[in-house]
């Protein structure tokens, strides 16, 4: 989004309000309702301003001082960092935070910033400041870009990355290769994901505890299916001694990890909340150590990565940027764009094939785990928030200190705010997702095989322990990639290696494949199959009813 000057907040939040809605042909009279309401909004959050101790909001879109004298200056965007105390109290509303947002999502930062790193986490001194191959000492990767929109750029802002931005990652933290490979994933409907998981995790977690006060002592054992908007997650089983103790037995748990919490960020699916996904990308990637990381260094470190900078992202801070992020467009169907006259209809032959590729992409059973559509109950997304059972929470976190309170959260609709497009309702109630995705984990096969395991993470970003030992995802399993938005998300597979639709589909297995049962073998391997046996003709049609889901921005004017 262009820079606005020197305008107050409200002002701002307003412009870049009436800006989304510019071009929403199909929805004029809400769009100036919508504006109306938004008038409102950020006129209460200007008054909310001045009944404050200080009279204003912590931060401000207002450009930074001059230098005096000249020379070198931090590119922070804000003249201070967010306070989330001001955000708890809605001094700060939605559509300033999701302004502030985006001026740290675009915001360039160097070495006066707190850019990059001179330390590892293990204390080694690191004298490159970036690092293209992963260092070791504790570090995942990196840092070895600037800015969020570096990685996150194509077609749009905060949507996918190109090859060049793939980055090495080293989850064993030793700086030993072989390291695995991951191609920025699009950001585009990122909230919604988490609001998926918290209600089907709370779905599960609920059929669990029902299993568990179903037992007797020393009585059968007692098993239930774990189904969830109609995912299937495989069995569990409870059992009771005759001292009352419940023993669960997960082995029968499919796709999911054994506390039975969703984790729908990364290409294996381990990041449980949008906020760690954010901090812990600030920190790797950019070396940008967000508050609420350095208050957990095990050594006490005011400044662990030894740049000589502290408080390089405040708790506001990385709110700011999760809403932003969260409240991003959801991606929608070529259908949906040209109902709307935003974009051309297609000729008549390639509207055909798309009609023929998705039956044929339902026949040749893709949509078994690219599961078109689900149901979202209630699209109000909250940071922080205790929904999800309260696995959604980082409880490391102090909320008294910080503010960062689950009673008073950051919050939106994913139905009603944010920028176009957005979740449509169901004529049932709550929004449809068409998500193309069963936000399960599957084995991929040796074919897309990573190098090292990865570990799952809570909310508070520590590895999930069970049994006493942590939960690793093997290196064949892979979380399904949501398919909305695929085409314009290339090159595809969570290494970038597949450089067409085409070859993405047919790497989901290998020609001479192994027995049906055997670990190394693909669970899509019957579908690629399938998709392979088709005729040219058709397997062209479902890349084109792929080619069909589509990322959407609306055109900003020149300020």
């Amino acid at each position: 989004m262009p820079r606005i000057g020197s305008a107050p907040n409200w002002i701002v939040s307003l412009l870049h309000t009436i800006k989304v809605l510019q071009g929403d042909l199909c929805h004029r009279w809400h769009a100036l309702m919508w504006a109306c309401l938004c008038i409102a909004t950020v006129l209460l959050a200007n008054g909310c301003k001045q009944g404050g101790s200080s009279g204003t909001a912590s931060t401000s879109l207002d450009p930074p001082n001059e230098p005096d004298p000249p020379g070198d200056v931090p590119a922070f965007p804000l003249l201070d960092h967010v306070d989330q105390a001001d955000i708890a109290t809605l001094r700060i509303l939605f559509n300033e935070l999701f302004v502030l947002g985006d001026e740290l999502f675009e915001a360039q930062f160097n070495g006066l910033d707190g850019a990059g790193i001179l330390r590892l986490p293990d204390g080694t001194d690191f004298s490159d400041r970036f690092a293209r191959i992963p260092p070791g000492g504790g570090r995942l990767g990196g840092p070895n870009a600037q800015a969020c929109e570096a990685c996150h750029n194509q077609p749009f802002g905060t949507a996918a990355g190109e090859a060049s931005s793939n980055v090495l990652q080293d989850p064993a933290m030793v700086g030993a290769s072989p390291f695995n490979v991951r191609n920025p994933p699009s950001l585009f409907g990122s909230a919604v994901m988490q609001r998926l998981t918290e209600e089907m995790t709370e779905d599960l977690i609920a059929i669990r505890d029902e299993a568990k006060a179903a037992t007797t002592p020393r009585g059968p054992t007692v098993t239930r299916s774990l189904t969830t908007k109609g995912i299937d997650f495989g069995k569990i089983h409870a059992t009771q001694d005759s001292m009352g103790t419940v023993t669960l037995d997960t082995s029968d748990v499919d796709g999911i990890d054994p506390d039975l919490v969703l984790r729908p960020y990364g290409w294996k699916g381990n990041v449980t909340t949008l906020r760690d996904f954010v901090r812990s990308a600030a920190f790797t990637e950019l070396g940008m150590e967000a508050d609420e990381l350095v208050a957990k260094d095990p050594m006490g470190r005011s400044d662990p990565d030894g740049d000589g900078v502290e408080s390089e992202l405040s708790v506001g801070d990385i709110t700011a940027l999760t809403i932003y992020i969260g409240a991003q467009e959801i991606p929608t169907t070529l259908e949906f764009l040209v109902a709307g006259g935003f974009v051309p209809p297609p000729s008549a032959d390639i509207a055909n094939a798309i009609a023929r590729g998705e039956n044929l992409f339902s026949q040749i059973g893709c949509a078994d785990c690219h599961v078109p559509e689900l149901q979202l109950d209630d699209p109000r997304f909250d940071e922080p928030t205790m929904r999800g059972d309260g696995n959604y929470f980082d409880t490391d976190i102090d909320p008294v200190a910080t503010s960062l309170r689950a009673d008073q959260p950051a919050s939106f609709n994913l139905a009603r705010d944010g920028d176009f497009p957005r979740l449509q309702p169901n004529s049932e109630g709550g929004v449809r997702v068409g998500l193309f995705g069963d936000l399960k984990r599957h084995n991929m096969g040796a074919q897309l095989a990573d190098a090292q395991p990865t570990a799952s993470l809570n909310a508070n970003g520590t590895p999930l322990m069970v049994g006493g030992g942590s939960v690793t995802i093997g290196v064949q399993v892979f979380l399904t990639p949501e398919l909305w938005g695929v085409a314009d998300t290339g090159p595809w597979l969570h290494d970038g290696r597949a450089g067409t639709l085409n070859e993405a589909i047919l790497l989901h297995g290998v020609d001479s494949p192994l027995a049906v049962g055997a670990p190394a073998r693909s669970e899509a391997q019957e579908a690629r199959d399938a998709f392979a046996a088709l005729s040219a003709d058709d397997q062209a049609a479902v890349v084109e009813f792929l080619k069909s889901l589509r990322h959407f921005e609306l055109e900003e004017e020149d300020e």
